[in-house]
């Protein structure tokens, strides 16, 4: 962590690393998106801004330097700052499908309108109406965790998978038939089961058993020669392990990372 941060500073930076991610269970298992590392770290950050007893109609404020200290990013570096207001800009005009009960996929946006102030890189977001039932006021059927589970990881399909297997967890396995799964990460570029295992399974499971609050296991579903389904097995870590775990995702984070830090060099998007 920078050196010239107060001591006030790195208190309020943990604290923010502490703060709960709420989202509908709908959004979470029954949503299609492609977001990129970055993009649905600050779509996390801004979600968890958000307070139980906030209005729907509520514009968040959200600093952009603020945002890279708790991700560990380099805050002075201006291509950070560039990448960041890049970003932003992305999650507005994304739209991403949602699975109705009727079978029906309709569109909803992220955020609805984003103002930055050049001046201190301040931004004021407000979220998509279509999105607030999903996010706001929620009391049943919802996914909660802490921001921290989720900012070292390096891989963004390790992101949503731990968004996936934290909604079911209280069961405690999962099976996703492999079509399935892929129509969820939009990752149906991995026609070979081994590179779907190498490139998205496995660098996610380790990820998650590194620095969240689940231990995961998983096993194949085979017919013949082909791999139809997987089963994830998930166990909620007791307090002391799950800290151990917090330790290791701090430590990661204060490493300092640069954006480009977020995304391997084979890791782009839509690439197989």
């Amino acid at each position: 962590m920078d050196n010239h941060l107060s001591e006030q500073e790195l208190i309020d930076i943990e604290n923010s690393r502490d703060y709960l991610v709420i989202k509908g269970n709908e959004i979470i298992q029954k949503a299609r998106y492609d977001l990129s590392l970055q993009e649905q770290k600050l779509l996390a950050y801004c979600i968890s801004q958000i307070k139980p007893n906030d209005s729907t109609d509520t514009v968040y404020t959200v600093s952009i330097p603020d945002f890279c200290k708790v991700c560990g990013i380099d805050y002075n570096n201006g291509k950070n700052y560039a990448s960041v207001k890049s970003t932003v800009l992305s999650l507005v005009k994304q739209a991403f499908w949602i699975l109705e009960p009727d079978g029906s996929e309709v569109t909803v946006h992220w955020l609805e309108k984003v103002r930055i102030n050049r001046g201190n890189g301040k931004i004021k977001i407000r979220f998509d109406e279509d999105l607030k039932k999903y996010i706001h006021g929620l009391f049943r059927n919802f996914t909660q965790y802490e921001l921290l589970a989720v900012l070292p990881m390096k891989s963004h399909y390790s992101f949503r998978i731990y968004e996936l297997l934290k909604s079911y967890a209280y069961t405690k396995k999962h099976r996703f038939e492999i079509d399935e799964l892929k129509r969820l990460l939009m990752a149906e570029i991995y026609v070979n089961f081994k590179d779907f295992r190498v490139k998205v399974i496995e660098p996610s499971i380790r990820e998650i058993n590194a620095y969240t609050d689940l231990k995961v296991e998983w096993e194949p579903e085979t017919k013949g020669r082909k791999v139809i389904a997987i089963t994830f097995y998930m166990i909620k870590l007791d307090g002391f392990n799950y800290g151990i775990n917090r330790q290791k995702a701090r430590a990661e984070l204060n490493r300092q990372l640069t954006i480009f830090d977020f995304i391997p060099e084979d890791e782009g998007k839509g690439e197989a």
